[in-house]
């Protein structure tokens, strides 16, 4: 990032948390959902998406892109205000609330993760616990015990070193839209992700020739163990499907598509020794095809990251998220900010 780009951002960001900050202390934010549920009696209910939850040295050492990340002290603010503010409710619940609406005091909400990264487990999950607050965890089985990082944190590992960079911005370019040269590393990501799997494989076969699994520092990329899943599923957390091997459904053929929904629900079903029918779609992506095999193979719901709050009545195949990170639910201290979580929900509404 050059750093007329990185001053940009930063006045951005600050002219946000200004918007923030006088839309939540005026009032005018909770003026806003009042009269959505009391006056045009908007049914609704906030379904959240969140990735990682990460120490502030586990932050540092990650290769995660800023975009998935909480910092635990955040998650601690955070959930701390959706107890006070919100009904936050199961999935069991949500199912049950989306075709019957149940009046509350507070609007209803919904948390999710996505992939089922270990610290779902070592961070979130100690802190769901001592807060009293449900959630769903949606698994891509195929990483579950893996020693490797995903494509994405290798890639990133990789871009640190500056011979690397440049090999991956020449060969990247053959790929790029108008064969940029000089894109950032997060447009060569969407780039990645937006292929069929397999070609995306055979391209990361050239830009990462010797990568292995994580260790040293990098061992806080990884992933779920099964037993950790277990334990989670134990103690009261929901587990969904989020394919086996995490592509991006709609550049899939037919038969990947029902290999992917059918592996990581049996895979799940057998491990955990519970009916598995909710899904998310991998990155949020999908369309009617891929939203008719979730049906098809068996599921009750399933997930996008289509921002907004899911209108009760609505699609139980497209349930919209609104998804959270450091960069929209923080002040200008770094800290958890309500003001800045409200403007977030607000503006998905």
């Amino acid at each position: 990032m050059t750093r007329s780009h990185a001053l940009i951002t930063r006045l951005r960001r600050s002219l946000r948390l200004l918007l923030a900050s006088c839309l939540y202390y005026s009032g005018l934010i909770a003026l806003h959902g009042f009269l959505r549920r009391k006056a045009f009696r908007r049914r609704e209910i906030c379904v959240l998406g969140l990735h990682r939850v990460l120490s502030e040295e586990e932050r540092v050492q990650s290769n995660s892109l800023h975009g998935m990340v909480l910092k635990e002290e955040t998650f601690g603010g955070l959930l701390e205000y959706l107890r006070r503010s919100f009904t936050v409710m199961s999935l069991e619940t949500f199912l049950e609330h989306a075709v019957i609406y149940r009046a509350h005091k507070r609007p209803p909400c919904l948390l999710t993760f996505d992939d089922g990264w270990r610290d779902t487990y070592t961070r979130a999950l100690p802190c769901l616990k001592r807060f009293g607050i449900p959630a769903t965890v949606f698994v891509t089985t195929g990483y579950v015990g893996s020693p490797d990082a995903s494509w994405v944190e290798r890639l990133s590992r990789s871009w640190e070193d500056s011979t690397r960079r440049s090999q991956i911005r020449t060969q990247m370019a053959r790929v790029m839209p108008n064969g940029a040269r000089d894109a950032e590393f997060e447009e060569m990501v969407e780039c990645l992700k937006h292929m069929a799997a397999a070609q995306r494989d055979q391209l990361l076969a050239e830009l990462l020739p010797v990568e292995k699994g994580p260790s040293g520092a990098e061992d806080v990329d990884r992933m779920l163990r099964w037993e950790q899943l277990i334990a989670m599923s134990n103690d009261g957390v929901q587990i969904g499907a989020h394919t086996v091997t995490h592509p991006l459904l709609t550049f899939e053929d037919d038969t990947v598509i029902e290999r992917e929904l059918r592996g990581s629900k049996e895979a799940l079903e057998a491990r955990l020794g519970k009916a598995v029918y909710a899904f998310a779609y991998p990155n949020g992506d999908w369309n009617e095809r891929v939203r008719q095999w979730v049906v098809r193979t068996g599921y009750r719901c399933a997930f996008t990251t289509q921002r907004g709050w899911h209108r009760i009545g609505g699609d139980l195949f497209t349930v919209r998220r609104i998804l959270l990170h450091e960069g929209n639910v923080t002040g200008w201290g770094g800290r958890f900010s309500p003001a800045a979580l409200g403007f977030t929900l607000a503006r998905g509404r």
